[in-house]
């Protein structure tokens, strides 16, 4: 397996993770309080951003940039209520998207392509 296609793979799997536990807080947000030990007023907007950022990356749109707000709210966090084993995952996979992209199967990939070739063809009329 490529680099590439692992990236994508972890883009996915993070990004289903990232909806359905959104969903499972929005559903029943006072169980996520029970369940997480975060206050009602941090745990709707978490699980709006965390549905946003899933919703994003499975889509493989603007990877890099989800990928830094992945890890910045893996920081926080952690910064704020305590290291676990998904923080620190959460953060290294946010990290690990900024860094190289969504990799395979992702919008980013298409939509460079396309100004590729814009380029190129702007640079053949001129």
């Amino acid at each position: 397996m490529t680099h590439s296609r692992a990236t994508g793979a972890i883009r996915l799997v993070i990004s289903l993770w990232l909806i359905v536990s959104a969903v499972r807080a929005l559903a029943d947000p006072w169980g996520a309080v029970a369940e997480q030990g975060i206050p009602m007023t941090a745990i709707l907007p978490i699980a709006g951003l965390s549905f946003t950022l899933g919703v994003f990356l499975l889509t493989g749109f603007m990877s890099r940039v989800c990928g830094l707000v992945l890890a910045c709210l893996a920081g926080w966090h952690i910064a704020s209520y305590g290291v676990g084993v998904v923080e620190i995952a959460e953060g290294l996979i946010g990290v690990h998207l900024m860094l190289r992209g969504g990799g395979a199967w992702a919008m980013d990939i298409y939509v460079q392509r396309m100004q590729d070739r814009a380029r190129r063809k702007s640079s053949q009329l001129t």
